[in-house]
């Protein structure tokens, strides 16, 4: 097993070469993933026993992962890493994935981020164990891109609905372009002896994009001011008045008729009196009101003659008038349950579809409930003539009582003379 001390300045460089390249990679993994397809990559064959790195430079197989390289990738991760691999991994990479719609709105998905502590730890680790364990990192990183919310969405991104950016810098990662209840994900972290390597990812939780506050400058001849408020009208949250269906405007006929562009005025003027003259002689809006208004109206009238009649029934004449005219049968519509539903069950053009069907069960069922009713009252009327004739032919009976008895003594007195 080496030691710190037994580590030359040739094994320094050559673990902050393997940083480097497992930077390059992780953010591969990050942005290949994010594209919304699948990678196919041929392994390259090599011994089992041998787990270090790459004889050839041009291999792709670093860490034992055939991942390859894509040019736009790699310039913005050297752009990060232009420094020294150590101060460079210090000040942090950081891979935004963000979210940008058609209609040009912009939410950040995740943050994903490599970073190295320098320490100056004993661990006594041999460089071909850490190159392994660096390759389990990259691993890691590989599942755990696969898992996140941002990789379903990044396999449904299309150009007519929204697309997926990425964007590499150096710096600590703003977390509030997150949103709420973000979470976070430690993937590894790798003792060497340059430093601790961590690679981390926080990701969103709430996948609503909100306006974003972008402050909208005003200027004027004289004064510049910057207003971050939206002015929200007091009705904003109210439907209009046009969606509003179940509002009834009344009708005013005092109020003459306004005619459309393009309408005779005086063909409309000839229309209107002779409906005019077509209505029946009923009190004013009487017309408008529904059939339970009219009934209303018509038992107020006869309340009222009622009230008048009584105090001038001083003849007998008039009384017997008046009781004809109260006992005189007034004709009430009957309510019909169906037909306030009858609108509802009109399917029109659908002859021979299930809605058609439906709409013939219902009539046959409403048939169906009517005609029972109307045996119902047949029943009620045939019991009431039953019990009538029972009473006459019970009063019939009793008023015969007295000749029954004079038949039954005449009996007992005839059987008493013949006996003897």
């Amino acid at each position: 097993m080496a030691t710190l001390e037994t580590y030359s300045e040739a094994d320094k460089v050559k673990l902050s070469k393997f940083a480097k390249i497992l930077t390059h990679k992780v953010a591969q993994i990050v942005v290949q993933s994010r594209q919304g397809r699948k990678i196919t990559q041929e392994c390259n064959a090599r011994n089992a026993v041998d787990n270090g790195p790459p004889l050839s430079p041009t291999n792709q197989q670093w860490f034992n992962l055939s991942i390859p390289d894509e040019p736009e990738v790699k310039q913005d991760t050297n752009g990060v890493l232009k420094e020294e691999i150590v101060a460079s991994l210090a000040n942090v990479l950081c891979i935004e994935i963000s979210l940008r719609t058609s209609d040009d709105e912009r939410m950040v998905l995740e943050l994903w981020t490599v970073r190295l502590v320098p320490s100056s730890s004993n661990n006594g680790i041999s460089i071909p164990t850490i190159y392994y364990r660096m390759s389990i990192m990259l691993k890691s990183t590989l599942t755990i891109s696969r898992i996140t919310p941002a990789y379903k969405m990044s396999r449904s991104q299309h150009k007519e609905s929204y697309k997926i950016f990425h964007k590499i810098y150096g710096g600590e990662p703003n977390l509030t372009l997150l949103g709420e209840k973000f979470k976070r994900i430690k993937i590894s972290d790798l003792q060497t002896p340059i430093g601790t390597i961590y690679i981390d990812v926080v990701y969103r939780t709430k996948m609503t994009i909100l306006p974003e506050d972008k402050p909208k400058v005003i200027e004027s001849t004289s004064v510049t001011t910057t207003v971050n408020d939206i002015m929200v009208k007091s009705d904003h949250f109210y439907e209009s008045p046009k969606k509003v269906n179940n509002d009834k405007k009344g009708i005013d006929l005092s109020k003459p008729l306004t005619v459309g562009a393009f309408v005779d005025a005086d063909q409309i003027r000839e229309l209107h009196d002779a409906l005019s003259q077509q209505l029946p002689p009923e009190p004013q809006m009487t017309w408008l009101c529904s059939e339970k208004d009219k009934n209303d109206i018509k038992f107020k009238n006869l309340s009222i003659s009622e009230d008048d009649a009584k105090p001038g029934c001083s003849t007998d004449n008039t009384g017997t008038s008046t009781l004809h005219a109260t006992s005189k049968a007034i004709e009430v519509p009957k309510a019909k349950n169906g037909d306030k539903y009858a609108s509802l069950m009109d399917f029109p053009f659908a002859n021979g579809s299930p809605m058609a069907d439906l709409a013939n069960f219902y009539q046959e069922c409403l048939q169906a409930r009517s005609a029972s009713d109307e045996w119902i009252e047949i029943g009620e009327v045939s019991a009431s003539t039953d019990s009538e004739s029972l009473s006459q032919q019970l009063k019939m009976f009793e008023d015969a009582v007295p000749e029954f008895d004079n038949m039954v003594a005449s009996m007992f007195s005839n059987s008493e003379n013949g006996s003897e």
